[in-house]
């Protein structure tokens, strides 16, 4: 039975124009497992600095929870509780007090899982279309394997945006990068993914991939200034900072 997660926003001071999610937040995507909290969060218009967001979130089939959230500036943020592996959710959030314009939004088929951050250098971001199993991958997803995984990609100098998806859609939607979206993921990243749900088969939870790659960027850029600062031949300036 499909769950929905119902997210109420009201209370906000002095509040006027719209509420939108993060631009990684999406259909599709897959959120973070128990233990952890999972976030959903976005920018909202509003004349005060700060203010309260009330979130009540109801999900069919069982007892109803609720959960308070802060406006910060322009910035939304509100957990959930802890959820198990799997399932699928839609989120609506309704910002009451944005009378002037999209006061209302929603995501749909969201699910929970493990989520994988793969960022770093060419080196990740080079796509499948470079290797020699892409062919062997992409028809084991065409015959139901790997139906866990689902990718995201922020677009980069090697490769395009792609928005949440499940990897057998990505087969079949073409891309000037590549016969279609799945061959321009990440290599590094996917190939991760498979492996682990092969290792962990009936077990594997749904796997969700962020690719932030970017070919040519300084290592410095994917680590923080206190861990570049233990590098005793590294000088951090304003281009590695």
């Amino acid at each position: 039975m499909k769950a929905a997660i119902t997210l109420l926003t009201a209370m906000v001071a002095a509040a006027s124009g719209t509420i939108t999610f993060s631009d990684h937040i999406q259909d599709h995507m897959v959120l973070q497992r128990a233990p952890q909290k999972a976030a959903v969060h976005g920018t909202l218009n509003t004349s005060s600095s700060e203010g309260e967001v009330k979130v009540t979130a109801k999900v069919s089939g069982t007892a109803s929870y609720s959960v308070t959230g802060l406006v910060t500036g322009d910035s939304w943020v509100a957990y959930l509780r802890p959820s198990d592996a799997g399932g699928n959710y839609s989120i609506t959030v309704t910002c009451d007090g944005c009378s002037d314009g999209n006061n209302t939004i929603s995501i749909s088929d969201v699910t929970f899982g493990d989520v994988w951050y793969c960022a770093g250098q060419s080196n990740m971001a080079l796509g499948l279309y470079h290797t020699i199993s892409r062919n062997k991958s992409r028809d084991a997803i065409l015959a139901g394997k790997y139906s866990n995984i689902r990718i995201y990609c922020m677009e980069s100098n090697m490769n395009p945006n792609i928005s949440w998806s499940a990897v057998k859609n990505a087969t079949t939607i073409p891309t000037k990068h590549s016969d279609n979206l799945f061959f321009a993921m990440s290599a590094a990243c996917y190939y991760f993914a498979e492996s682990l749900t092969d290792l962990m088969g009936s077990s594997a939870p749904p796997i969700g991939l962020i690719h932030t790659a970017v070919g040519g960027s300084e290592a410095e850029r994917w680590t923080s200034n206190a861990t570049s600062a233990k590098c005793s031949n590294l000088t951090l300036n304003g281009g590695s900072q």
